[in-house]
Protein backbone atom coordinates (compact mmCIF):
# COMPACT_ATOMS: atom_id res chain seq x y z
CA UNK A 1 0.00 0.00 0.00
CA UNK A 2 3.09 2.32 0.49
CA UNK A 3 4.36 2.14 -2.70
CA UNK A 4 1.26 2.86 -4.45
CA UNK A 5 0.61 6.03 -2.19
CA UNK A 6 4.38 6.91 -3.25
CA UNK A 7 3.47 6.14 -6.82
CA UNK A 8 0.87 8.76 -6.67
CA UNK A 9 2.94 11.29 -4.60
CA UNK A 10 5.16 10.57 -7.66
CA UNK A 11 2.46 11.16 -10.91
CA UNK A 12 1.02 14.58 -9.23
CA UNK A 13 4.24 16.42 -8.58
CA UNK A 14 5.18 16.36 -11.81
CA UNK A 15 2.08 18.12 -12.52
CA UNK A 16 2.54 20.41 -9.34
CA UNK A 17 6.10 21.07 -10.85
CA UNK A 18 4.77 21.86 -14.09
CA UNK A 19 2.05 23.93 -12.85
CA UNK A 20 5.01 26.12 -10.79
CA UNK A 21 7.47 26.19 -13.15
CA UNK A 22 10.38 24.04 -11.54
CA UNK A 23 11.65 22.54 -14.54
CA UNK A 24 14.91 21.29 -12.69
CA UNK A 25 12.18 19.31 -10.88
CA UNK A 26 10.90 18.05 -13.43
CA UNK A 27 13.86 16.97 -15.46
CA UNK A 28 14.19 15.03 -12.01
CA UNK A 29 10.73 13.64 -11.55
CA UNK A 30 11.00 12.16 -15.27
CA UNK A 31 13.30 9.13 -16.39
CA UNK A 32 15.40 9.53 -19.09
CA UNK A 33 13.77 6.67 -21.15
CA UNK A 34 10.42 8.51 -20.68
CA UNK A 35 7.65 7.74 -23.65
CA UNK A 36 4.80 10.60 -23.76
CA UNK A 37 1.37 9.68 -25.93
CA UNK A 38 -0.97 12.56 -25.81
CA UNK A 39 -4.62 12.75 -27.86
CA UNK A 40 -3.75 9.55 -30.22
CA UNK A 41 -0.12 11.58 -31.06
CA UNK A 42 3.23 9.86 -32.12
CA UNK A 43 5.01 9.14 -28.73
CA UNK A 44 7.55 11.73 -27.60
CA UNK A 45 10.31 11.48 -25.48
CA UNK A 46 11.75 13.98 -22.17
CA UNK A 47 13.15 16.22 -24.05
CA UNK A 48 10.54 17.02 -26.55
CA UNK A 49 7.57 16.70 -23.43
CA UNK A 50 9.61 18.90 -21.34
CA UNK A 51 9.92 21.43 -24.36
CA UNK A 52 5.89 20.88 -24.76
CA UNK A 53 5.48 21.75 -21.57
CA UNK A 54 7.77 24.94 -20.96
CA UNK A 55 7.70 26.04 -23.98
CA UNK A 56 4.00 25.69 -25.34
CA UNK A 57 1.92 25.11 -22.52
CA UNK A 58 3.62 27.29 -20.01
CA UNK A 59 3.90 30.41 -22.37
CA UNK A 60 0.42 30.44 -23.55
CA UNK A 61 -0.86 29.54 -20.18
CA UNK A 62 -0.75 31.22 -16.86
CA UNK A 63 -2.45 31.11 -13.24
CA UNK A 64 -2.82 27.31 -13.38
CA UNK A 65 -4.93 25.90 -10.69
CA UNK A 66 -5.18 22.12 -11.35
CA UNK A 67 -7.36 19.94 -9.44
CA UNK A 68 -7.00 16.20 -9.18
CA UNK A 69 -10.62 15.10 -9.25
CA UNK A 70 -9.67 11.55 -9.06
CA UNK A 71 -6.48 9.41 -8.57
CA UNK A 72 -6.53 5.68 -8.46
CA UNK A 73 -2.98 3.37 -8.28
CA UNK A 74 -2.37 0.06 -9.51
CA UNK A 75 0.75 -1.60 -9.88
CA UNK A 76 3.15 0.93 -11.38
CA UNK A 77 0.48 3.01 -12.84
CA UNK A 78 -1.74 6.06 -11.52
CA UNK A 79 -4.62 7.30 -13.36
CA UNK A 80 -5.59 11.08 -12.46
CA UNK A 81 -8.49 12.76 -13.49
CA UNK A 82 -7.95 16.55 -13.61
CA UNK A 83 -9.54 19.66 -14.46
CA UNK A 84 -7.05 22.93 -14.72
CA UNK A 85 -8.27 26.36 -14.45
CA UNK A 86 -5.48 28.82 -15.84
CA UNK A 87 -5.55 32.30 -17.76
CA UNK A 88 -4.49 32.22 -21.72
CA UNK A 89 -1.83 34.52 -21.19
CA UNK A 90 0.06 33.92 -24.64
CA UNK A 91 -0.49 32.75 -28.05
CA UNK A 92 -2.23 29.04 -28.05
CA UNK A 93 -1.83 27.04 -31.25
CA UNK A 94 -2.09 29.94 -33.45
CA UNK A 95 -5.03 32.27 -31.16
CA UNK A 96 -3.81 35.13 -29.50
CA UNK A 97 -3.73 35.44 -25.92
CA UNK A 98 -7.07 36.84 -24.88
CA UNK A 99 -6.82 37.03 -21.13
CA UNK A 100 -9.80 34.73 -20.47
CA UNK A 101 -9.77 32.05 -17.82
CA UNK A 102 -10.42 28.89 -18.77
CA UNK A 103 -10.84 24.81 -17.77
CA UNK A 104 -8.85 22.38 -19.45
CA UNK A 105 -9.65 18.76 -18.49
CA UNK A 106 -8.48 15.65 -18.88
CA UNK A 107 -7.09 11.87 -17.93
CA UNK A 108 -3.57 10.86 -17.91
CA UNK A 109 -2.02 7.65 -16.78
CA UNK A 110 1.78 7.63 -15.14
CA UNK A 111 3.86 4.54 -15.02
CA UNK A 112 6.55 5.06 -12.10
CA UNK A 113 9.57 3.12 -11.76
CA UNK A 114 11.86 3.83 -9.35
CA UNK A 115 10.17 7.10 -7.85
CA UNK A 116 10.38 8.23 -11.36
CA UNK A 117 7.95 8.95 -14.60
CA UNK A 118 8.82 6.30 -17.16
CA UNK A 119 5.42 6.36 -19.14
CA UNK A 120 2.46 9.12 -19.74
CA UNK A 121 -0.69 8.59 -21.43
CA UNK A 122 -3.05 11.61 -21.90
CA UNK A 123 -6.36 12.55 -23.19
CA UNK A 124 -7.87 16.02 -23.18
CA UNK A 125 -10.59 17.82 -24.04
CA UNK A 126 -9.29 19.79 -26.81
CA UNK A 127 -11.88 20.54 -28.08
CA UNK A 128 -13.72 22.04 -25.43
CA UNK A 129 -11.01 24.31 -24.71
CA UNK A 130 -10.17 25.73 -28.20
CA UNK A 131 -13.93 26.63 -27.85
CA UNK A 132 -13.28 28.57 -24.98
CA UNK A 133 -10.81 30.16 -26.58
CA UNK A 134 -13.28 31.62 -29.60
CA UNK A 135 -11.42 29.62 -32.02
CA UNK A 136 -13.87 26.88 -33.07
CA UNK A 137 -17.63 28.24 -33.23
CA UNK A 138 -20.13 26.74 -30.81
Amino acid sequence: MANLEANKEVALNLSRAIMNGEWDKVDELISDDFTYVGDGGDPIGKEQYIGFMRGVLCAAMTDMDMDFTRVIAEGAQVAVEYTNAMTHSGEFYGVPATGKRVIGTGHFIREIKDGKVVAEWQTTNALGLMHQLGAIPQ
